[in-house]
C-alpha cells in the first residue's frame, strides 16, 4: 500500500531541489497551502469534496443550496407552478441541465468516423466522493461531473481534426487525472502521462492508481532514469526531461493561464521537442487576474489563449480550430493545433 503522506513529503522536498523553472508560480501560493491542509486534515478518500477542490481542481456547475434555501425556493416556485415536482426542482438548482448541455454538445460535436469513441458507456468514477455526479442517460450507474465533461468537450473538438484515433497523450497540469480516466478506461493500449506540481500529483497518482492499478506508475515507483515510451505515469513536473515520446496529443486545460509566460514557453518548447502532433489548449482569452501588492495569488504577467497559440506557432504548429460558444461556456477558448 502506498504511503501517500510520505510520497507528498518526498515530492515537496523535490520542489526545493528542482530547477526553479518547475517550481509553483505566484498564482499557486495560496492554493498549495490550502490543498495541503485539506490533504492532511481530511485525507484522500474524499478529495473531490474538499473545501478547496471547487476552486483549485474540481469545479462544479452549481454551488449547492443549503437545505433551508432549497425548501424556501421550492415553495416559491410551487406557487407559480403547482405541478412542479421536487425532483424537477432539484435538477433545476443542482446543475443537471448545464451538465446535460455539455454532454449533448460533446455528442453532437464528436466525429465518430475519424475517432470511434464510446461516449455513453463510461463515466466518472465515484472515487473521491464527487459532490455533483449526474446520471445523464438511462443508465443510472454511469455518471459524469463537470471536470470529466470539460475534457470530453476538448476531445470532441480534437476528434474533428485527427486522421486516426490518437492513443498517446501528454498533459501538464492534469489536476486529479480525469483525462487519464477517460482514455485508459476505453483503450487498453492508451498511454497517458501527467506532470503536475505537488500535492496535486499525489491526488492524481492516488486516483489513477486506484482505478487502474499498476497500469499507471506513480512517483515513488520510479527511478531517476527515462520513462519508457510505453508507460502511463503521474510524475512531478520536473521529471519532464525524463519523459520519452513520441506523443500524438498534448493537452493543457486551464493550467498555462496560471503560469508566467517564460514558464509556459519553456514547457511549450519541451513538448514540441517530444514530437507531439496535436495540441489541445483550453485557456483564458484574457488571462488570469494580475497579482496586486499586498495580496496572494494572481499572475505577474497574464498568459492568454493568443499567447499560447503564438508560442506553439514558433515551433511549427498551426491552428486547426478555435472554439467558444456553443461548445465552451466560460471565459476560456478551446484551441486545437497541429504540427505539419
Amino acid at each position: 500500500m502506498t504511503d501517500w503522506t510520505g510520497l507528498t513529503k518526498q515530492l515537496l522536498e523535490g520542489v526545493r531541489d528542482c530547477d526553479p523553472i518547475y517550481r509553483p508560480t505566484n498564482f499557486w501560493t495560496p492554493g498549495l497551502r490550502e490543498i495541503l491542509a485539506d490533504l492532511e486534515q481530511r485525507g484522500l478518500d474524499g478529495f473531490k469534496s474538499w473545501p478547496t477542490a471547487g476552486y483549485w481542481f474540481y469545479p462544479s456547475y452549481h454551488t449547492p443550496l443549503a437545505p433551508r434555501t432549497f425548501e424556501k425556493t421550492y415553495k416559491l416556485a410551487l406557487k407559480e407552478n403547482p405541478d412542479l415536482s421536487r425532483f424537477s426542482w432539484v435538477r433545476t438548482t443542482n446543475g443537471f441541465h448545464e451538465a446535460l448541455r455539455d454532454f449533448d454538445a460533446a455528442r453532437l460535436t464528436w466525429d465518430q468516423t475519424r475517432w470511434p469513441f464510446d461516449l455513453e458507456s463510461f463515466g466518472e468514477s465515484a472515487v473521491g466522493q464527487p459532490p455533483r455526479h449526474y446520471a445523464l442517460t438511462d443508465e443510472d450507474s454511469v455518471r459524469w461531473g463537470k471536470p470529466y465533461l470539460n475534457y470530453l468537450l476538448c476531445l470532441a473538438a480534437l476528434s474533428r481534426h485527427v486522421d486516426e484515433p490518437p492513443r498517446r497523450f501528454l498533459e501538464i497540469g492534469g489536476g486529479f487525472g480525469v483525462l487519464g480516466e477517460i482514455l485508459l478506461r476505453r483503450d487498453e493500449q492508451a498511454r497517458y502521462v501527467n506532470l503536475d506540481i505537488p500535492p496535486l500529483i499525489t491526488v492524481s497518482s492516488y486516483y489513477l492508481s486506484t482505478l487502474f492499478g499498476d497500469r499507471v506508475r506513480i512517483p515513488d515507483a520510479l527511478d531517476d532514469g527515462p520513462l519508457e515510451p510505453s508507460a502511463s505515469a503521474c510524475l512531478p513536473n520536473w521529471r519532464l526531461p525524463d519523459v520519452r515520446g513520441p506523443f500524438d496529443v498534448f493537452v493543457n486545460s486551464f493550467s498555462f493561464q496560471e503560469m508566467e509566460p517564460h514558464v509556459v514557453d519553456h514547457y511549450v518548447g519541451m513538448v514540441a521537442d517530444l514530437g507531439v502532433t496535436y495540441v489541445v489548449s483550453l485557456n483564458s482569452r484574457e488571462g488570469k487576474r494580475r497579482a496586486s501588492a499586498g495580496t496572494e495569488g494572481g499572475v505577474l504577467d497574464p498568459v492568454t489563449s493568443d499567447r499560447v497559440i503564438e508560442m506553439f506557432g514558433r515551433r511549427g504548429y498551426t491552428v486547426c480550430g478555435r472554439h467558444g460558444r456553443p461548445l465552451i461556456y466560460s471565459a476560456g477558448e478551446l484551441v486545437v493545433l497541429r504540427r505539419h
